[in-house]
């Protein structure tokens, strides 16, 4: 792959990279790629450095003592439980850890929603239900795209799309339970490059419609993920998000 000659897709590979959602082989490749080109590298530590302050909002949350019990079980057997156990005690304490696993699984489901059909994934029998987003028969018409997911869970909650040349932004709302009694849920375009961009508030609604400045070619095509910020009643006060990010995902193109 040329990425060289291709800025957007540089920028893309490297958000990707520090969003968590670059995966597998890819992942590896790119990081081979960092340490032969220095503006690659750079483009990463820059979109790093940009979505360090929403990771840091990210609520840490202790994983229940059975989990790490039934991986072990599972990975080694009752033989070696005990001694897995200890050698990776630390991994399961660590906060980076836990923050990057939220981040990185809502590259699945981007994957998922670009072939029109989404699914939460089953893995343990502790995995969140299905989620079924049904798209009209026929070809979708070219739009941005967006599911934003629970870094704690997992599990998809909202749904937001774009026509190219429409500057109304379709928000679906899949979880209600997101929505916090005198509090607002702000939703926010992360370019790439600059701050973060106010799209509007997250409405009470099952469904709504966001105003854009523009056309989402001119509002979203430098946009490779949207968040959603908790934020005073009637949303931030600065202009820029001020309380913790709750959710996150990759917006994408599809046409």
């Amino acid at each position: 792959m040329n990425y060289r000659n291709k800025p957007e897709l540089h920028e893309r590979l490297a958000a990707e990279y520090a969003l968590g959602t670059l995966r597998g082989e890819a992942r590896r490749r790119l990081q081979r790629w960092m340490r032969e080109d220095a503006a690659l590298a750079q483009a990463v530590a820059r979109w790093e450095a940009r979505l360090a302050p929403m990771v840091e909002g990210v609520v840490p949350v202790a994983p229940p003592s059975h989990v790490w019990h039934r991986i072990a079980a599972r990975l080694q057997g009752p033989a070696g439980r005990r001694e897995g156990a200890q050698a990776r005690r630390g991994l399961w304490e660590n906060l980076a850890f836990w923050r990057s696993l939220g981040l990185a699984a809502t590259g699945m489901a981007a994957a998922l929603l670009v072939a029109a059909v989404l699914v939460a994934p089953q893995e343990a029998p502790s995995a969140p239900p299905p989620v079924v987003v049904r798209v009209p028969a026929g070809e979708i018409p070219a739009s941005y795209l967006a599911l934003l997911s629970d870094p704690k869970t997992k599990k998809p909650v909202l749904l937001v799309s774009a026509g190219r040349k429409s500057d109304q932004l379709w928000v679906k709302t899949l979880d209600p339970a997101i929505h916090v009694a005198e509090r607002s849920l702000e939703l926010w375009a992360v370019p790439a490059s600059g701050a973060p961009k106010s799209l509007g508030l997250v409405a009470s609604s099952e469904k709504a419609v966001l105003k854009l400045v523009s056309a989402a070619d001119q509002s979203l095509a430098d946009v490779p993920a949207l968040a959603v910020s908790l934020e005073p009643v009637g949303g931030s006060p600065t202009g820029a998000p001020t309380g913790p990010v709750l959710f996150s995902g990759p917006c994408v193109k599809y046409w």
